[in-house]
């Protein structure tokens, strides 16, 4: 088992992880360049209902997905053993140390944490994210999960005049929405670019503009994207964590 655990903590399989990561990310970005169309269904759907719904008819472009996965898994592995390691060493040395030669000595475990966290963070935001693009209609109302409901009380549509090759053309949009939870009712106003965030969700408004349009305004139209992401929120925290420790690490460093 100690075996096992000290292999798990090699800095020399970190290393490979992160060659075959590279390597992996590579393959991945030729198959992506050369056929797009398998992998643009990404953008919207979660990854395992595009790998039973595409990927396993392409099993040769697609498999590089899923060996990112698995590589991601182990890197996170490795990178909690090494983490937990040198915590163990460093923990009995405290008083000793004091407690800033100590904080300094300690902060890249921390920093790996935090990256550890932000892998999670990426892996639920890849496999349980809800997204739903509904066209906005007057008066619609748009059933959600956990009983929230949103209703499209209203919009307001601004329009160019000029110059003219974009005269009718979009210009801004707003929408007044009513969100309606099981225990609260909020009325508020949605434009481009100005999402809401309410019950855990962001709220988005789009302008579409249909291919054949040439940015036509009778073929632009608004669509409301609902998301809720569980993964953004521990990316962004730890994100910031761990910038924050980072700027303090390295002038502590040189200092101790």
């Amino acid at each position: 088992m100690k075996q096992i655990w000290n292999f798990c903590g090699d800095i020399k399989v970190n290393f490979w992880l992160i060659f075959a990561i590279s390597l992996n990310l590579a393959a991945g970005a030729y198959f992506i360049k050369f056929n797009p169309s398998l992998f643009k269904p990404l953008n919207h759907s979660l990854v395992q209902d595009w790998f039973i719904q595409y990927g396993q008819y392409h099993i040769g472009q697609s498999s590089w997905v899923v060996l990112l996965f698995i590589l991601a898994f182990f890197l996170g592995v490795n990178t909690f053993v090494c983490a937990a390691k040198r915590i163990a060493q460093l923990w009995p040395q405290r008083k000793q140390s004091g407690f800033r030669v100590f904080s300094v000595k300690i902060a890249p475990s921390l920093i790996h944490f935090c990256f550890l966290f932000i892998l999670v963070g990426h892996f639920f935001s890849l496999i349980a994210i809800y997204e739903q693009n509904v066209p906005v209609r007057l008066n619609q109302q748009i059933a959600l999960p956990e009983g929230i409901s949103i209703e499209v009380v209203s919009r307001e549509i601004e329009r160019y005049t000029a110059p003219a090759a974009f005269e009718g053309a979009l210009k801004q949009c707003s929408i007044v929405l009513e969100l309606q939870g099981p225990q609260t009712s909020e009325i508020r106003e949605l434009r481009v670019l100005h999402p809401i965030y309410w019950q855990g969700m962001s709220i988005h408004l789009d302008i579409i503009t249909k291919k054949h349009s040439q940015e036509n305004a009778a073929d632009q139209e608004l669509m409301l994207i609902i998301k809720k992401d569980p993964g953004v929120a521990v990316v962004i925290v730890c994100f910031a964590v761990l910038c924050l420790l980072m700027s303090w690490y390295f002038p502590q460093r040189k200092k101790t």
